[in-house]
């Protein structure tokens, strides 16, 4: 139901469950809705939870290329004669409101799995208590978590706003999460570790979606009433509908609904198609996404057989799903790199440790038709799960040799798991997957190589929407670095 904003009353003093208008996914897939978030302090027309706040900053354009960020201190969300958020289609508060609630929902529903799962509450990458939201950065054809900046940042882009829906505002908070778990991550160079990062935010999203009623009665509508998520394209394979749309594309920016097998990343081509994968990360993050999108899909056909709804099915699930996303992150490495085929082991001991093994044969089933693990491979093998590491891992550098080519003598730093019985084999597959990306980054043109100790955000901006994805810069000492930006699209 969309309700008319009206003349604002007093800003909350306390915090307090509170009405925001939501669309977990945007306009061009579901009606516009909304949804409550308990906690929050309405602030003058700034909401925060205790630990996402809305606070816009406006960007910089120079000839249609973002320079920079500034702070927007008059954007405020008028609140309704309740005290809530809710406004009709096309209100200038709406894009505000879905962003803040949409944040908050996916922080709120990823604390509780974590709870679940005997794990300790989100704590930020970037060390502060409040993950933040700017709805209206300007026009740009993109959104993106950065580091640096503490938060999320949305754009409109012609007929739609990132902001305006769920979906997208789901998979940045994802990236934030992740950065959170597994800060490593971000810093790593690998193809594989990048793509994981993207495909963590799509799943996200789907996760986000089977959690509303009317976004699961849509999905058993696209895919002629039976709920069976291999019938047809639908809402929950889709990401990005309407910017998509703004793009000139006729589905949405990615599908999970595919049929791609592992290759190794150095053997493909930078950007794939519609039936071939691609090395960038958003590309190769389509077989990830996919392999989930059908451990979801095994999962509802095992709960219709069981004699659920097709509803029923897709909404238990999301919610078994949770448990096996987050976990195979809480069981991921504390590395700076990963890989598939790891992150694939990391899903089957998750369902161990955390779903009594319940998934057992829909996961290596699906993983042995991706190719991200052996048909012959065992059980997970890890005691409860846990893998054979130290708590804490340990940083390597090495330098690139002369056949690097623009990478030869610069120096990079991984961040490597500790194996448990000393420090044998630091140089192993970390390093490897750590050296072939960058390698992969640089050949791409993806790499910036500048004079500046600390570049700023203009330097990794592009006219087109796109940014490096890296950069080498001199250290103190005057020795050239590589370093990833620590910014997600």
């Amino acid at each position: 139901m969309n309700i008319a904003s009206s003349t604002s009353m007093a800003p909350r003093a306390v915090a307090s469950q509170v009405k925001f208008s939501n669309n977990p996914q945007d306009v061009d897939a579901l009606p516009n809705d909304t949804i409550d978030i308990p906690g929050v302090n309405a602030n003058g027309g700034k909401p925060t939870t205790d630990q996402v706040a809305l606070e816009n900053k406006k960007g910089i354009f120079i000839l249609g290329q973002m320079v920079g960020l500034k702070p927007d201190p008059n954007f405020k969300l008028t609140p309704n004669a309740d005290g809530n958020f809710v406004y009709a289609d096309g209100d200038k508060n709406f894009n505000g409101a879905n962003a803040f609630g949409a944040v908050a929902a996916t922080v709120n529903k990823y604390n509780e799995v974590l709870g679940e799962l005997n794990a300790d509450k989100i704590e930020w990458a970037f060390h502060k208590p409040q993950l933040k939201v700017s709805p209206e950065t300007g026009e740009y054809p993109n959104a993106f978590y950065a580091r640096q900046y503490e938060g999320l940042h949305f754009f409109h882009y012609k007929t739609t706003s990132t902001a305006a829906s769920g979906e997208v505002a789901s998979h940045e908070t994802g990236h934030a999460i992740l950065d959170a778990r597994r800060p490593g991550f971000m810093e790593g160079s690998g193809t594989e570790t990048g793509a994981f990062h993207e495909a963590f935010g799509d799943t996200t999203g789907m996760l986000m979606t089977l959690g509303n009623a009317r976004a699961v009665e849509a999905i058993v509508a696209q895919t002629g009433g039976t709920g069976d998520l291999s019938s047809a394209r639908n809402l929950l394979s889709d990401v990005g509908e309407a910017f998509g749309h703004a793009l000139g594309r006729e589905g949405g920016i990615r599908t999970a609904k595919n049929d791609f097998v592992y290759a190794d990343p150095s053997t493909l081509p930078e950007q794939g198609d519609e039936t071939h994968l691609g090395r960038e990360v958003h590309d190769f993050s389509r077989l990830w996404a996919g392999a989930f999108y059908d451990v979801l899909d095994g999962i509802s056909d095992a709960n219709r057989a069981a004699g659920m709804t097709p509803q029923q099915a897709l909404t238990a699930a999301g919610e078994e799903a949770w448990k096996l996303m987050v976990g195979g992150v809480e069981l991921s490495p504390k590395a700076s790199e990963t890989t598939f085929h790891e992150m694939a082991a990391n899903l089957a001991a998750a369902d161990a440790q955390f779903n009594g093994g319940a998934r057992a044969d829909v996961i290596k089933s699906v993983m042995v038709k991706r190719g991200l693990m052996d048909a012959d491979a065992p059980p997970p093998s890890r005691q409860n799960g846990a893998r054979l590491f130290n708590a804490e891992p340990v940083q390597q550098q090495f330098t690139f040799g002369p056949e690097a080519g623009a990478l030869a003598g610069v120096k990079m730093t991984s961040t490597v798991d500790q194996p448990a019985f000393g420090l044998v084999g630091l140089h192993n597959s970390t390093i490897a997957e750590a050296e072939k990306g960058a390698r992969l980054m640089a050949q791409d043109g993806n790499v910036l190589f500048t004079d500046k100790q600390n570049p700023e955000l203009a330097d990794f901006f592009r006219p087109d929407g796109t940014a490096y994805t890296a950069y080498v810069a001199p250290n103190a000492q005057g020795e050239r670095e590589f370093h990833r930006t620590q910014i997600a699209f």
